[in-house]
């Protein structure tokens, strides 16, 4: 479309239409985009989105900030009269709904601008009910039926319906009759199934690697002649050397064999234990299968000949480590989550139990029975830790308590508590013994000073930079003492200088949650995580 503007002033004085020359053969698609470009300028400008990726469904959403106060009178104001302002101060625009503003809604559909301004919407329906809710709560309360005499069974009280309410009896045809009976007998076949599988199943241990080929025909718990344990200077880790995978879902414990650290013990969600070899092919040699439920935590005698293991399925299994048998099996009522052996040799056949019906348990192994009961928590117990050369231990729990406690007398002998601390999930003893450090729900690493039997918070030092809150990530010394390990919600690992709480090195270990880290107690610089992506990583 081509316009001629030749006309003379003349015409122009007499206000005369400009003539308008046609041809259909000019293309015009350039005009109506710079025209939709000067609409969408326009647009960017009063809601700033031109330019922005799209992060919803249906468009972009922007943050915005506003009082809180503010929208809650809005939000009630929508739900009380139909209409609301928008909460934002920049953009003073009117939402109204359709059912109980009919007008206003059709008027702003049609292209009507609404003064945000206007009496109308300044009703403050916080400082009191609608006129017209009171009249019809009213109404109600006079139509109720009457509650009766509370004296002769009758009483209904507030649950009184309305006089002119009619109740009908729905009763079910024969056809749904027979389906639901079908359904019921379903359930209870496939209850009855469970309870034999479980009843019929017995524990049992797989071997993936033949013991003459892998250990030389030493014994399987047997460490290798060349490793021994002598001082020496940690280090932080750099690279990963190894991934080990089997398990076919999230990993939930991971324990070294105690003071060789040649095999490691793993502990997942779909209900196995696997022992892996650290030192030679670096690959799992063994499975061990028994119970029917998740793991959650697993704990190594002093030796390492027996460890525990407590699942989900209520039960504590007592296993033999070179065998691959339950020597014994702990029934209960409740969902364990930590156990722990007492590492005094003269009392290795006693642990503590901590569940989730707020006690702590001690157990013999011998017998299987339990012989006494802590019993002063208020919430399901998280961690339990010895300390002071055994003699003493402290507990955690959901309480965001911590108590002290003598072990064999069942009376606290400290207890700690303050508004500000939050409840502790995973805990760990420096080598020296001297300090205790619980993992808090609130992204922070505490330290208490645990000399002579005494347990003090210190205020001075605590480790942070983490995110582990809603998760029990676990914490872990270096064997000198010299550095902190705690895993992290996003799958990093963190690693702290104990004396200087400065944060040296963060490394992204895992995709998922990464809930456990183990130093090397001889290795210098090894350390193994576990994750919820169903992967071990031993890095160095």
């Amino acid at each position: 479309m081509l316009v001629d503007y030749s006309d003379d002033e003349q015409d122009i004085i007499n206000n005369k239409p400009k003539s308008i020359l046609v041809n259909p053969e000019v293309d015009c698609s350039h005009l109506v985009k710079k025209k939709e470009e000067e609409k969408a300028l326009e647009l960017s400008k009063t809601y700033n989105f031109l330019g922005q990726k799209k992060n919803h469904l249906t468009g972009n959403v922007e943050s915005v900030y506003y009082n809180d106060a503010v929208f809650e009178e809005q939000f009630h104001k929508f739900n009380v009269y139909g209409f609301a302002v928008d909460p934002n101060e920049r953009n003073k625009r009117v939402i109204a709904c359709n059912q109980k503003q009919e007008q206003l809604s059709s008027l702003m559909k049609e292209g009507y601008d609404v003064d945000a301004s206007d009496p109308l919407f300044s009703k403050n329906v916080l400082a009191g009910m609608h006129k017209e809710d009171k009249i019809r709560q009213q109404e109600l309360k006079l139509n109720r039926v009457k509650a009766n005499d509370p004296s002769k069974g009758e009483f209904m009280g507030p649950w009184a319906g309305q006089q002119d309410e009619q109740f009908e009896n729905i009763q079910m045809n024969q056809e749904q009759q027979q389906l639901l009976d079908q359904l019921e007998e379903q359930r209870k076949q496939k209850i009855d199934e469970s309870k034999k599988q479980e009843e019929n199943f017995v524990p049992y241990m797989e071997q993936h690697v033949s013991q003459a080929e892998q250990f030389g025909g030493r014994q399987f718990i047997a460490p290798p002649p060349e490793l021994k344990y002598v001082d020496h200077t940690c280090y932080i880790p750099k690279r990963c050397i190894q991934t080990f995978h089997g398990h076919t879902k999230g990993v939930q414990v991971c324990k070294f064999f105690p003071k060789f650290g040649h095999l490691m013990l793993s502990g997942s969600l779909d209900n196995k234990i696997k022992m892996w070899d650290i030192i030679g092919n670096k690959q799992c040699v063994r499975t061990y299968y028994g119970h029917q439920g998740a793991l959650r935590d697993l704990n190594f005698s002093n030796d390492g000949r027996t460890f525990l293991s407590a699942a989900y399925d209520k039960k504590i299994l007592v296993w033999d480590t070179e065998y691959g048998k339950v020597t014994q099996t702990i029934n209960l009522q409740h969902f364990p989550y930590c156990v722990r052996l007492n590492p005094d040799p003269a009392k290795q056949h006693s642990f503590l139990l901590g569940s989730s019906d707020k006690r702590i348990k001690q157990f013999d192994i011998r017998s299987g029975q339990q012989t006494l009961v802590y019993d002063e928590h208020l919430q399901a117990i998280n961690t339990i830790t010895y300390f002071n050369q055994n003699r003493k231990f402290v507990s955690s729990s959901d309480d965001k308590k911590l108590f002290i406690w003598e072990f064999g007398i069942p009376v606290v002998i400290k207890h700690i508590s303050d508004p500000e601390m939050h409840a502790v999930t995973a805990t760990a003893v420096n080598p020296s013994g001297l300090n205790w450090v619980g993992q808090q729900s609130n992204n922070l690493i505490t330290v208490y000073d645990t000399k002579a039997g005494n347990f003090r918070m210190n205020r001075k030092k605590n480790f942070k930079g983490h995110v582990s809150a809603g998760y029990a990530c676990g914490v872990t010394f270096s064997a000198d003492g010299q550095f902190l390990a705690s895993g992290d919600s996003e799958g990093r690992v963190f690693f702290w200088d104990w004396k200087t709480a400065k944060s040296y090195r963060t490394i992204q270990a895992h995709d998922n949650v990464c809930i456990g880290v183990e130093w090397h107690p001889i290795e210098p610089s090894k350390v193994v995580t576990c994750g919820w992506d169903g992967v071990l990583k031993l890095w160095d």
